[in-house]
């Protein structure tokens, strides 16, 4: 799947998917503090903006602005494997705008079936053929604690 998806990348039809790889590389090399106020980034006319929540300060937009335009002014670090996604991709300038609305964390769907209780349905019932007497005991006690759920099962 990972190989379907890289062929396709590459299409000029679905440029977006190679350029939000490339946010997120670039988004990788900012601190991990900063990353967390990162709302979302696109690109536009060689044009990179990314939104940020306005718990950050004027030091902090300028960090990363200058983070990102330094990774883009090196040829070095660019034609590295790391930052492959962005080789074709022509990034001009750096904008960080700030949004003042708080960031909302992202829910996703949780089913139930983490909260399902699974019922014995063995009996017990079956006659232990074993030559160690350990492994015979530990069968035995394992078939003691199911007679008596099954049988608990039963009275109520």
């Amino acid at each position: 799947m990972q190989d379907i998806i890289t062929t396709i990348q590459y299409k000029p039809q679905f440029k977006k998917l190679l350029h939000n790889k490339c946010i997120d590389k670039l988004m990788s090399t900012i601190l991990p503090a900063l990353k967390r106020s990162v709302k979302h980034g696109y690109i536009h006319k060689k044009i990179l903006f990314i939104t940020i929540t306005a718990a950050l300060n004027k030091y902090d937009k300028d960090n990363i602005i200058n983070t990102i335009k330094m990774v883009l002014n090196s040829p070095m670090i660019l034609q590295s494997e790391r930052f492959m996604e962005c080789n074709d991709i022509e990034i001009e300038d750096v904008i960080v705008y700030v949004d003042h609305k708080p960031k909302v964390p992202l829910n996703l769907h949780k089913t139930q079936t983490h909260k399902l209780k699974y019922f014995e349905r063995a009996s017990g019932d079956i006659e232990i053929k074993v030559h160690d007497e350990k492994l015979k005991e530990l069968m035995q006690s394992i078939q003691d604690i199911i007679k008596k759920e099954k049988q608990e099962e039963n009275d109520t």
